[in-house]
């Protein structure tokens, strides 16, 4: 989005211009850990490059000042004295560990009359033994919270992040620590262990599993693929409505599905304290109060959510609601020339348009897909359709083939026992897919095709609410040899 990258280059030449800092300060926080077996040595900076934590805003929307974010004592020195008071060796402490953070990115988004901030941090845990220190497991989190106003929120947040990283160790197989290498403690910061894949070795359950159905409340239970199944999923699709006309347009005729409890005394009621769901084939994930299917990209997974609020769209109509113009201040004079210029030619408004995102599996953390830590590569992606035919009825059978649109214009006809493949070259652009020729509720289907591995889409005619069904590589490959197969035994 043009809009959200100028906010993104006026934002950062801003605070060079003021080159203020804004320090977390973590004297009132507390960790609220019930496991008391823990005692950190050291938290270690392994970052690559120390790169900047992140920039803030002082003060209300875009009229904030913009200012680094830092500790006065920097990150090591002030983290290792936090997490020693909050967990300090004691004879009862089962484990001593090193902290070596990964990441750290605490930010601002702007939009309308609220703010975001976000906070995000992976870290590698080395339980120290007599041998040295040896990687035990990765951890990682993510926060976020809306207000007029969020600076203050962000020790807060990291607290939380802590927190979260270090109830994650309940779970570590602190058995096979010293089986790891053993490191010095001057090598942990450029050390890359091995099983630096979520969740082990083979990476998290979820990117070999095919999801089951259940809710998930945490980023772990997502990751080892086990939702809670005790209450009952019932999947209820929804209407979405448009401020933004291009918006409602491009949302057209895609599914927009929530979670509800099917018993109990909040049957009908989405469950709170929702992290995402399945239903059984296909994930979901909430973001902004709206849940949007996951798409897997590599080792990560992207989906299509909405745009956030369009920062330009929004200052143009606050300049024409104010008769005495808008000033500007510390804003600066290039984004008023843009507002102005919007104002007397007219402009668009982003807010809510089909955007990609990506989740990052060590923290839960989302943002904008492809960000600079995306490492696919820019390349075509295909898409493969097919509809297998025990799932089609009598009813939605179409003799003549089914009509798949991508991008509005026709990418050809699936026929009887046949598949259809549709390139992309829009890397990190969402792709909208549609059919003609069924009778489908919601024919339409917003997705970001993966670049590393064929793409498969199977229609279930006989699910008119949710038709479009993503399935693995392998399940998608084995599904086309078998029509293949059919056709050549029929010819």
């Amino acid at each position: 989005m043009k809009s959200f990258l100028l906010a993104a280059l006026l934002a950062l030449a801003g605070y060079s211009a003021r080159a203020q800092t804004y320090y977390l300060d973590l004297s009132y926080q507390v960790l609220t850990l019930s496991d008391n077996t823990l005692a950190v040595e050291k938290v270690v900076d392994g970052r690559p490059g120390e790169p900047p934590i992140g920039i803030v805003y002082r003060g209300l929307g875009v009229y904030g000042k913009s200012a680094a974010v830092g500790f006065r004592q920097g990150l090591e020195t002030e983290l290792t004295n936090f997490v020693q008071v909050q967990l300090p060796l004691r004879p009862t402490s089962g484990h001593t560990i090193v902290l070596c953070l990964r990441s750290l990115h605490i930010g601002e988004t702007l939009g309308g009359n609220k703010q975001q901030a976000t906070a995000d941090l992976s870290a590698d845990v080395y339980e120290h033994l007599p041998t040295g220190y040896h990687f035990v497991c990765s951890v990682g989190s993510f926060a976020s919270a809306y207000g007029h106003e969020t600076t203050g929120r962000h020790a807060g947040h990291l607290v939380q992040l802590l927190n979260d990283c270090f109830r994650q160790l309940g779970t570590a197989a602190w058995a096979d620590a010293a089986r790891q290498p053993a490191r010095t403690l001057a090598e942990l910061a450029t050390d890359r262990p091995a099983t630096l894949a979520v969740g082990g070795k083979r990476g998290p359950a979820i990117l070999r599993e095919v999801p089951r159905r259940g809710f998930y409340f945490r980023l772990d239970q997502f990751l080892a693929n086990r939702p809670d199944t005790f209450s009952t999923l019932v999947v209820d699709t929804i209407a979405r409505r448009y401020q933004s006309r291009t918006a409602a347009a491009q949302w057209r005729q895609v599914a927009r599905v929530r979670p509800l409890l099917g018993a109990g005394v909040r049957a009908g009621k989405v469950p709170e304290g929702l992290w995402g769901f399945s239903d059984g084939r296909q994930a979901f994930v909430l973001y902004d109060k709206q849940f949007f299917p996951l798409m897997r990209q590599g080792s990560s997974f992207t989906f299509v959510g909405e745009a956030p609020v369009d920062p330009i769209h929004a200052l143009a109509q606050a300049q024409r609601q104010n008769s005495t113009g808008l000033s500007y201040g510390i804003v600066g004079v290039a984004i008023g020339e843009a507002v102005a210029n919007s104002v007397s030619g007219g402009i668009p408004d982003h807010t809510a348009e089909p955007m990609a995102y990506g989740l990052d599996l060590r923290t839960g953390a989302i943002g904008a897909f492809p960000s600079l830590h995306t490492t696919l590569r820019p390349d075509t992606a295909y898409v493969y359709v097919y509809q297998v035919s025990q799932n089609q009825p009598a009813s939605a059978r179409t003799e003549g083939g089914v009509v798949v649109v991508a991008e509005g214009r026709e990418a050809g006809v699936l026929r009887p026992g046949k598949y259809l493949e549709v390139p992309c070259t829009r890397f990190g652009k969402p792709l909208r897919l549609c059919l003609t020729g069924l009778s489908l509720a919601n024919p339409c289907l917003l997705v970001v095709p993966n670049t590393s591995q064929l793409n498969y889409l199977r229609i279930d005619a006989a699910n008119p609410r949710q038709p479009w069904q993503w399935v693995s590589a392998a399940q998608g490959a084995a599904d086309l040899d078998e029509l293949d197969k059919q056709t050549s035994a029929s010819r």
